[in-house]
Parts: structure tokens; sequence; C-alpha cells
């Protein structure tokens, strides 16, 4: 197979199938290698581990899927994987070997999942069928894996679909609530706030944002794609700062020895602002929950309504295909043609900024 010898047969009523070279000499030395290994009580099979034990699930993940995840994926999506394995996935099919995992058994976990119920508070819901999708996709990636590697001879995946799922528009925030929302917002959390919301950052992004990337002179962010950190579609943007932006980041503290902009007591970034945006939410009045990723669909949708060319909004929110950046113009009326295509959200964001003048006597515990 693909210009290699294999040796094939079962030790222990399990199957051990492996490549060993591409000349048939050094196969059969090999094969013979096995058989008086086997004849002599000392052969361990590949497939097993340390114990006897036949490669389970949980087994595979730990030594083999999630090490390669952690060096082929970034930080991010590494850490949703991890995720979804402990907390669904694992206590799943974890004690089953590899070769017992079959579609049935998948198609059955789709059935269950679906109808499983999440408890938070009072409140019961049906598990979100995107949240569902997640799930199967994540299956599908360890066992395409598990094929390519020769852990398994068929993907039980193959032909188990995904959910369609009904995307909601999400809730666009008005100029009034965006002013409201960040004067409600703890100090240390404002700045980051009025990132999402004037220049689009992604949540990442947001976390990763170090004081290099600020120039207040030339009025721009720079989104650095970084080796230890990349971007969505690994490409770095600038994005222009209007006066509010720069206010605030002007006021936010810089602490000592952190490269970034927003970092926790240790200096380290932050990886969640939930609780603070959905409690600053509720004191400015917004119904429901409010996301970051909200602020950046509100900073997008803003923009073109403003007029700014659609294929400028594209750089800045960096997105690979128009048709996404479009995707936000929804609620927005035709771009205007000519012009300089920033002044807009300039002008935009300046009617948001209206709120500042509640913050004039606030200054910084310390200096930048």
């Amino acid at each position: 197979k693909n210009d290699r010898w294999w040796i094939d047969f079962y030790y222990d009523g399990i199957r051990e199938r492996f490549p060993v070279s591409t000349k048939k000499r050094d196969a059969e030395a090999a094969l013979s290698e096995i058989k008086v290994a086997i004849a002599a009580g000392r052969y361990q099979p590949r497939r097993q581990g340390e114990h006897g034990e036949a490669m389970t699930l949980d087994r595979y993940l730990t030594d083999e899927f999630l090490p390669w995840s952690e060096v082929e994926h970034s930080a991010g999506h590494h850490r949703r994987l991890r995720s979804i394995l402990n907390a669904h996935l694992i206590p799943a099919f974890g004690s089953f070997r590899l070769d017992q995992i079959t579609p049935k058994m998948i198609a059955d976990y789709k059935i269950s999942r679906r109808r499983s119920r999440l408890v938070k508070g009072n409140e019961v819901r049906a598990v979100n069928v995107a949240t569902v999708n997640r799930e199967i996709c994540c299956l599908k990636v360890l066992f395409r894996k598990a094929c390519e590697w020769e852990y398994r001879d068929e993907n039980p995946t193959k032909d188990v679909k995904v959910s369609k799922e009904v995307s909601l528009a999400p809730v666009l925030l008005e100029q009034r609530e965006v002013a409201q929302l960040l004067q409600k917002m703890p100090d240390h959390l404002r700045a980051l706030t009025a990132c999402a919301v004037y220049a689009g950052l992604r949540r990442e992004e947001l976390f990763h944002l170090r004081w290099i990337d600020l120039d207040e002179e030339a009025g721009q962010i720079t989104v650095v794609s970084r080796l230890e950190h990349h971007t969505k579609n690994y490409e770095t943007r600038s994005i222009p700062m209007n006066d509010a932006l720069k206010a605030e980041l002007r006021r936010h503290p810089r602490r000592p020895g952190s490269p970034y902009v927003f970092s926790n007591r240790a200096g380290k970034p932050y990886d969640n602002v939930r609780k603070s945006l959905n409690r600053a939410a509720a004191e400015a009045g917004i119904p429901g929950n409010v996301g970051l990723h909200q602020l950046r669909h509100a900073f997008c949708s803003h923009v073109l309504m403003a007029g700014v060319d659609p294929h400028t909004v594209q750089k800045w929110m960096g997105h690979r295909d128009l048709r996404t950046t479009l995707g936000y113009a929804h609620v927005s009326p035709r771009p205007r043609k000519g012009g300089n295509p920033t002044a807009p959200i300039l002008a935009m964001v300046t009617i948001w900024s209206l709120g500042s003048n509640l913050q004039k006597n606030r200054h910084s515990p310390c200096e930048r």
C-alpha cells in the first residue's frame, strides 16, 4: 500500500496493522522478529498501553491527538477542543477502544445530546444545535487523524451529518446603549470595551494587544499576527483610532513589566470578561447578555451605516471575503461614493463618545 510493505496480524484478538518498509525483505525480517518476540512473551503491541490494555479513545487523545492539536492549532482553538473533549466526548467514548466506536454510537450520541437539557440557575433549556455540531466536528477531526495515522481503517464519522443551524441576527447596539455600556464598565476594562466597539477587534486580539501596537501619533491600532499568537487569518492589519478611543487608552493604566495593554495583576492577558460585560449591560439597561463579538458587530454595522466603503471595512475587520463584511449590512443604507472613507467612522464614533462628558473628572491611578 502506497509503495510500502505492511505487517497485518491479530494478537490477543486485536488487529495489529502498520507499515514497515518499502522493501519486502525488510518487512519479512520485521515479521520474523515479531514472531520471535511473541514466542518469547515479550512482544509489546503498538496499539496497546503500558499495562497491556487496548488503545482507548482516551489514551489516543492523551498520547496522540492533543499533543498534535497543541502544535497545529491556535491556543484558543486548542483550548476549545480540549474543553469539548473533557466535558462531553471523553465521558461518552473515552473508555472504548478506537476500533469499537461505530457510526451508530455516534448517531446515538448526537440524538442524546439534542435531547439533553442545560441547567443554568433557574433556567432550563435545550442544548444549542450549534453546540452539538461543534462536538460532532470535533469527533470528525479526531477520527480523521486516527485514520491518517493508521489507528483505524475507516472513519466512523464519515457519513454523520451536522444539523442545520438557524442563524439569528445579533441585536445591534444603538449609539446611546454603547455610551451607557462604556460608562458602566469597570475602570480597568473600559478601554478594552472601547477597543472592541470603536475598532472592532476580536476577543483574542483584544486580550493579546500590546502597547507597541498602539500609535497615537499616527492615530491607529496595528493588530499584529505573531508567531506565538496569530490573527484568525494570519494577517496583520491596521485600524484608525478616533479621539474617544485615544482618550480611553490614555487613561488606561500601564502595568509595569507587562507588554499587554489589557492584563491581570500577574501581567498576563485576560481570558474572560463576560461577567463584567453582562453586569455593565444590566446596569446600563441593555436587555440580554452582551458579548465582545456583539461589540465587534456593532462597530462593523455602524461603520457601514455611516457610509464607509465596504472594502475599507473589510480590511479593518480582517475578513478574507467581502461577503462576510456585507453580512453586517443588513440594517445599513447604501454606502456613499467618493470622499474620505475614514471620515464617516470618525464622525460616527464621536456621536458614541458623547457619553464621555460623564467621565471628565475620572483619571487613571497611575500614568502610562
